[in-house]
């Protein structure tokens, strides 16, 4: 079943992510008067197509990796006379710039507009909290407190994990120290400064593992935060803020703990010890019957205080602006990360390919819709932003021989964009092969 909710999720991925880039290739084109003759969802040979009213013609292919729209263009066959004024390659430069530039504005303008409807939506994100801290490393170093929750990093607010691994990785081999506000578990907030200087990457495990941080499911303290009327809780006296100790003399430590402690303990009297206004004392409640497929259960009838995720919600117009915040940070982190490849800060194993890609859509699937949107955007913000470098075959390349055409005059040589079509072909089947690689070994 991962399977195939990975490949389920890989094609709407695709699916989506594809059709919004052509389309802004198409429509921009289209508004210049340049005429499309396919626009094509797929490579290979199309299973359902469509012209429209101007002759173009709209195709689902049969190998769903990418796609494609295919302009009049002399350099690509003879083009009728009545045809030449709408031909790719007689445009003036300036429009050839905006119709490339239109595919990877696509893919921007779509993560701003998904990031947007899931903050109006509003969403509950598990707060990032440190499970544990691994001795003689650097958060150890720092006094780095285990089961505690990351709220802010350098004063700037943290609500998820995915915040919290962007925001550090960004700091690797920084010379200045990362400022990080926690909030342990029942106690007050304090800041640790990291020192990440000399923050590398390990040879086995990952980045956090050689900083010494361990992320894992919020523990929450075990105190009252409401109380349902005429509960067990609510006759027995239990009231608001009571932090539970111990059930029938087993140690309470965590919330979660609360609910085994009660197995088979319904319908009787069970001994908790609380601890109210700084002093202890015990209360007798006989929990109600509660049955989850084979186990029954003790209920008390009460919440907890300290929720274990943030909520994320705005109103329309502050949604587009934090969309739009959110799609340039993508931006900036893409940046920083591949920098840091570059100078080696990071090793090349990092990368990712369309296997990760289609296990991340398989999980975001049976995670649900939000999870799914929230993970097309961000691949979106990376397809929008792979596709402007001046690789030749990416739009970026095309883009950066029209640049070149603007500052010379006249359009780059044939030869040397065959040329420069091999080397980006030859760069580009490199770096499949080792985000491949990669993708295999995490397998």
């Amino acid at each position: 079943m991962t399977f195939f909710y990975s490949i389920f999720g890989l094609l709407i991925l695709l699916g989506v992510l594809v059709t919004f880039h052509e389309w802004g290739h198409y429509w921009v084109a289209k508004k210049l008067g340049v005429k499309a003759l396919r626009f094509s969802v797929g490579f290979g040979k199309p299973f359902w197509s469509k012209f429209n009213k101007e002759g173009t013609e709209f195709a689902i292919a049969s190998i769903p990796l990418g796609g494609y729209v295919k302009f009049i263009d002399e350099r690509e066959g003879d083009v009728t006379s009545e045809d030449l004024p709408y031909a790719f390659n007689r445009a003036p430069v300036w429009k050839r710039i905006l119709i490339v530039l239109a595919g990877p504005m696509a893919n921007f303008l779509l993560a701003i507009l998904l990031y947007a409807g899931v903050y109006m939506m509003g969403i509950a994100v598990s707060k990032p909290f440190v499970s544990e801290v691994k001795p003689n490393t650097i958060a150890a170093e720092a006094g780095f407190p285990e089961n505690s929750e990351i709220v802010a990093i350098n004063g700037i607010e943290v609500k998820q994990l995915e915040d919290v691994i962007f925001a550090l990785v960004d700091e690797i081999g920084n010379e200045d120290k990362v400022a990080i506000d926690v909030l342990p578990v029942d106690k007050s907030r304090q800041t640790v400064y990291l020192d990440v200087q000399n923050w590398k990457e390990p040879d086995e495990g990952t980045v956090f593992d050689s900083l010494g941080l361990r992320f894992g499911t919020y523990k929450v303290a075990p105190v009252v935060g409401s109380i349902q009327s005429e509960s067990a809780a609510d006759k027995a006296g239990l009231l608001v803020d009571d932090k539970i100790l111990a059930i029938d003399q087993q140690p309470i430590q965590w919330w979660s703990e609360i609910s085994s402690a009660l197995l088979n303990k319904h319908d009787k009297n069970v001994v908790i010890e609380i601890e109210r206004n700084g002093y202890q004392q015990t209360v007798i409640v006989k929990p109600t019957l509660s049955v989850r497929g084979s186990e029954k259960y003790g209920v008390l009838g009460i919440q907890l205080k300290d929720m274990p995720y943030n909520t994320i919600q705005y109103g329309f117009f502050e949604s587009l602006q934090k969309g739009t915040e959110q799609t340039w940070l993508m931006v900036e982190r893409i940046v920083s990360f591949l920098g840091k490849l570059v100078t080696g800060k990071l090793s090349i194993k990092n990368l990712g390919g369309p296997v990760g890609i289609a296990q991340g859509a398989g999980q975001m699937v049976q995670a649900g819709m939000v999870a799914f949107l929230l993970y097309l955007a961000m691949i979106s913000v990376n397809l929008g932003f792979v596709n402007l470098l001046p690789i030749p075959m990416l739009d970026g390349g095309h883009l950066m021989y029209y640049l070149a055409e603007l500052v010379r005059g006249k359009p780059v040589s044939e030869k040397i964009m065959e040329l420069g079509m091999r080397l980006g072909i030859i760069l580009l089947l490199t770096i499949m092969a080792i985000a491949l690689y990669n993708d295999l070994n995490r397998i």
